[in-house]
């Protein structure tokens, strides 16, 4: 799911304990596939946030406007982080 594709800036780390512990009762994990999952903390002045996945990909995208901007990775765009 992808609420935003814009923060400026933006910080990723590993969710606290009580954080990851949270968002997994909240989103009904397992106790059983809570290792299978990623937790992560998201940290913008335009808001924090906290995301449960299976998976990940950290892109960094060249500067453009909202209307030039792709849905998919631009060919000068970087992968940071796969997860």
């Amino acid at each position: 799911m992808r609420l935003k594709t814009v923060y400026k800036p933006l910080s990723i780390a590993l969710a606290e304990p009580a954080e990851t512990e949270e968002m997994l009762k909240f989103s009904e994990v397992r106790e059983s596939q809570s290792s299978r999952v990623h937790c992560l903390a998201l940290k913008s002045d335009s808001g924090d946030g906290l995301v449960v996945c299976l998976s990940y990909s950290i892109w960094s995208h060249p500067r453009e406007t909202d209307e030039e901007r792709p849905e998919v990775p631009h060919r000068e765009s970087v992968l940071i982080l796969r997860g």
